[in-house]
C-alpha cells in the first residue's frame, strides 16, 4: 500500500543526468571489445564526474568534452572528498585513465563517427533531451 502522508515528507530527487550518462557510457561500452573491467569502471567514473558536476548537466557534446580536463574537474568537485579521491585515481599513474577516456570520447563524439551509439549520444544533446528532462523536473 502507498502511504500518501509518508511520501509527502520524503525528498524525491529527479536524476537529470540519467539519460545522458546512459547514452555516453553506452557510446564506449556498447561492444566492450578490448575493455577490461578497470577501463569500464573508469569510463563510468569519468561520465559521472563530467555529467553530475555541481554546475549542472552539460548542454552539448563540446561542453561535455571540455569537462574532461583534469583541472576543470578538480575545480568543479573541490568540495567533495569522494569525487576528488575518484578523480585522483583517474588522473594519476603511468597511464592515466582520464586521458584515455578523453581520447575515446573525443573520437567517439566526433561528427564523422557514424556508429549507431555515437549517433544516439550526439542526438541526446542535439534534440534537446536534456532540456525536456529538466522541464519535467520543474512540474
Amino acid at each position: 500500500m502507498f502511504d500518501v502522508t509518508a511520501s509527502a515528507r520524503r525528498d524525491f530527487r529527479i536524476d537529470h543526468g540519467a539519460a545522458l550518462r546512459d547514452s555516453l557510457e553506452g557510446l564506449l561500452l556498447h561492444d566492450g571489445v578490448g575493455l577490461d573491467a578497470r577501463m569500464r569502471h573508469a569510463i563510468a567514473a569519468v561520465v559521472h564526474l563530467a555529467v553530475d558536476a555541481p554546475l549542472g548537466v552539460p548542454e552539448d557534446a563540446e561542453e561535455f568534452l571540455g569537462r574532461l580536463d583534469s583541472s576543470w574537474l578538480f575545480a568543479a568537485w573541490n568540495d567533495s572528498d569522494t569525487e576528488l579521491s575518484l578523480l585522483n585515481t583517474l588522473a594519476l599513474g603511468e597511464v592515466p585513465a582520464l586521458s584515455w577516456c578523453e581520447l575515446m570520447f573525443t573520437t567517439a563524439l566526433a561528427p564523422w563517427s557514424e556508429a549507431p551509439a555515437a549517433v544516439h549520444a550526439r542526438r541526446v544533446f542535439h534534440c534537446g533531451e536534456q532540456a525536456r528532462l529538466a522541464a519535467v523536473a520543474g512540474e
